[in-house]
């Protein structure tokens, strides 16, 4: 399940208990994340927090009671969770304009700033191939994946995922960064691609990206520009393109071994772009890895984003 997945899953929980009382530990506990990363990841995704999300909802949610049925100012407001009328009523009318008792009188007059309920797929991931998707249901188009500022650390050798993450766990435990409170993305993938080198399969590179902050950003040094292959001397920054991407979720299997699922889900985009309106795009493929230990270890998922463009027509 991706980040956009989780998220969609904490708003539907609010969406079925804006008449409950809702704490954001709970939302966090449905989209399986941390307090931290859920605030972080929520707001990112949706553009407000999740306390105004679930603020304008019931706002919302009770503007169309007070229009649509017989119910009083005060019932609506305990209903939506407020202490009083009085409060309700304060908060309705900087969201709308008008008093809640004048909902009936002015409503064919008055254009309200409506709040609608969020669907994350709609909004940030493209559909319409009806015959694909459900031949395909595991694979996503995101419209538009943001850049992201990253520390970096590639190591060229026997076991380079090992070596890597552990130098980029090291460095994250020193500025505060922990990945298992998900407050921060994971990525890796081999650096250099495989495809473009003549090495065996025990000798090659990878790199982890870790995303931070604009502050922590601006205290790393870049990737050399003639940096081929090798290990670098301490961790970088660089900034991993966006654009379209595809994306799968791969899990791991009864042993705890994820590699043969990612090999197949590999071969199964392959048959997937030959199917599709896309073609190969030229940003880096990524493995987002999903699920980390209190120790810092990757035990969950991982989530493949190959980029993408659209065929010419």
């Amino acid at each position: 399940m991706n980040y956009y997945q989780r998220i969609q899953k904490a708003i539907d929980f609010i969406e079925d208990h804006l008449d409950q009382a809702i704490t954001i530990e709970l939302c966090a506990k449905e989209a399986c994340m941390s307090i931290s990363g859920f605030y972080r990841m929520f707001l990112s995704v949706v553009g407000y927090n999740a306390k105004e999300y679930i603020r304008m909802r019931r706002l919302t949610a009770a503007y169309y009671d007070l229009l649509q049925t017989e119910e009083g100012v005060l019932s609506v407001a305990i209903k939506y969770e407020y202490n009083s009328a009085d409060s309700f009523t304060r908060a309705f009318k900087k969201q709308f304009g008008i008093l809640p008792s004048k909902v009936k009188s002015v409503s064919s007059q008055h254009g309200i700033n409506e709040f609608v309920r969020l669907n994350i797929m709609e909004k940030y991931f493209e559909t319409g191939n009806k015959e694909l998707e459900e031949k395909y249901p595991d694979i996503k188009v995101i419209k538009e994946l943001e850049d992201m500022k990253v520390a970096c650390f590639t190591y060229y050798g026997k076991d380079p995922e090992h070596h890597a993450f552990e130098t980029m766990k090291k460095w994250a435990n020193e500025n505060d960064v922990y990945f298992h409170d998900m407050s921060y993305r994971i990525f890796g993938y081999n650096h250099p691609d495989p495809s473009n080198v003549d090495d065996s399969q025990e000798i090659y590179g990878y790199e982890v990206c870790v995303t931070i902050s604009d502050e922590q950003f601006l205290r790393l040094n870049d990737v050399p520009a003639d940096f081929i292959k090798g290990t670098y001397d301490e961790v970088k920054r660089r900034i991993l393109s966006g654009g379209k991407y595809a994306v799968m979720s791969v899990k791991r299997d009864d042993t705890g071994d994820i590699g043969s699922n990612i090999i197949a889900a590999w071969k199964r985009f392959v048959l997937w772009i030959g199917e599709s309106k896309y073609l190969w795009g030229g940003s880096q493929y990524l493995e987002e890895h999903l699920g980390f230990s209190e120790k810092d270890d990757h035990i969950g998922g991982v989530d493949l984003y190959i980029s993408i463009k659209e065929k010419r027509q």
